[in-house]
């Protein structure tokens, strides 16, 4: 049987849900990232398949040509440009090279949305310091401050001063590549105010499958309040909406896939919820974290499957809706600054708390933080709650009982905090 190219990186579903999800399908063939993170998996992921290096392009493609591939997928946000380019020379069906530029370029996005009538969010590139009078005259404060290829709220920030706004473009200008691109330039984009949306977050995400063209809703995803500056904390499916701001947060999502020219695959669109209506952050071209577990637990789906189905030209099955519970994700950030993690508390009376059934530590004690400003999990605990009003009493019974204890460099005593707490560190 012709295989199947997964092209691996930083940021994608574990191996394991990977080869699980792929096994009844197609034998597989890896293309591997240049990360440390990747070339970390190549001893496991050779245990399932071929290898292949996938940087630089040009000898990965002939290697893979040799294995006469019937299709290609990836699960890595850092991974689309370099599958898309391994499509467009295999021959493979895949998003075209415009396609793939406007889901991994978000100066691209923003203009391609815009061009298209489907979001007026005003956003301006900044290459250099002499962009940025013009992107502050255009765009206004406060606002947002993100690389324009990146992910994970990587060096993402809200910028409400002129100034502190400069000094952080020339800091991570200098870096070389705040984001995913090396000499990658940074946006500035208009803030969107949320709605009061109580003890969760102001923002959703709408997971797309689009077949062959045709945009499929798989799920609207509710999230927990973020971490500042942009660092998420958790999600949970259903989301809590009405009936018609879902619909239109739904609309919105396959307004702005179908306005990027997305032809197949997973897409994860994030939407901030205004007192005015759903308005769009950003259109991802990959399933989102964390959802190949939501999605299974709450619509009975494998995406990890389902992205496979549809990368080999096979017939889809989306499953069904909620059965009438919350099924969640509650996520505890590293500290932005530097430190040395030295235990985890509690974690025994998390795994009795009623509807939670796995707190699994990312982290060890003893470990190093390198810090900074992304969403670098320390862990997560995963369950299912009967209702919202019960999800929001758990979490926080969660966020109290479980406490982390740092080192940090610039303090003589180690600190213990709740994992309430650990947003402000």
């Amino acid at each position: 049987m012709r295989p199947l190219i997964v092209v691996y990186d930083e940021g994608s579903v574990a191996p394991s849900e990977i080869v699980v999800g792929l096994a009844e399908l197609s034998p597989c063939v890896f293309a591997m990232g240049p990360t440390s993170h990747a070339r970390s998996m190549v001893a496991l992921l050779a245990q399932f398949g071929p290898v292949v290096q996938a940087d630089p392009i040009s000898p990965a493609v002939d290697e893979l040509r040799a294995h006469a591939p019937r299709g290609i997928v990836t699960f890595s946000e850092r991974a689309i440009p370099v599958t898309g380019e391994l499509a467009q020379q295999l021959g493979l069906p895949y998003n075209s090279r415009r396609t793939v530029e406007r889901l991994t370029d978000k100066w691209v996005q923003r203009s391609a949305l815009r061009a298209a009538g489907v979001d007026t969010v005003r956003s301006h590139r900044i290459a250099s310091e002499a962009d940025w009078a013009p992107a502050v005259a255009e765009v206004g404060l406060p606002a947002v401050l993100k690389p324009a290829n990146g992910g994970a709220s990587r060096n993402t920030y809200l910028v409400d001063d002129a100034d502190t706004g400069c000094d952080t473009v020339l800091r991570l200008l200098a870096q070389g590549s705040p984001g995913y691109v090396r000499g990658g330039a940074l946006v500035l984009e208009e803030y969107l105010r949320g709605r009061d949306c109580g003890p969760f977050g102001d923002y959703v995400s709408v997971e797309n499958l689009t077949i062959d063209g045709h945009i499929a809703d798989i799920a609207v995803t509710g999230k927990l309040p973020l971490a500042p500056p942009f660092r998420e904390t958790g999600y949970f499916v259903p989301a809590p909406l009405g009936s018609d701001e879902e619909a239109a947060v739904r609309a919105l999502a396959r307004d702005a896939v179908a306005a990027l020219g997305v032809s197949s695959g997973f897409t994860h669109t994030e939407i901030k919820l205004t007192a005015a209506g759903p308005r769009l952050i950003e259109v991802n071209g990959r399933l989102g974290a964390g959802v190949h577990d939501l999605v299974g637990r709450a619509h009975g789906l494998d995406a990890v499957t389902l992205a496979g189905q549809v990368a080999l030209g096979e017939r889809v099955s989306l499953g069904h809706p909620p059965a009438g519970r919350v099924y969640f994700q509650i996520f505890h950030p590293a500290p932005r600054r530097a430190c040395e993690l030295l235990t985890v508390e509690g974690s025994r009376e998390v795994r009795g708390l009623a509807g939670v059934t796995v707190h699994r530590p990312y982290v060890r004690a003893g470990t190093a933080i390198a810090g900074g400003v992304q969403t670098e999990r320390l862990g997560v605990v995963m369950g299912e709650a009967g209702d919202t009003e019960e999800l929001a009493a758990l979490v926080r019974e969660v966020n109290e009982r479980l406490r982390y204890r740092f080192a940090f460099s610039d303090q003589r005593e180690p600190r213990t905090v709740p994992a309430a707490e650990l947003g402000e560190l």
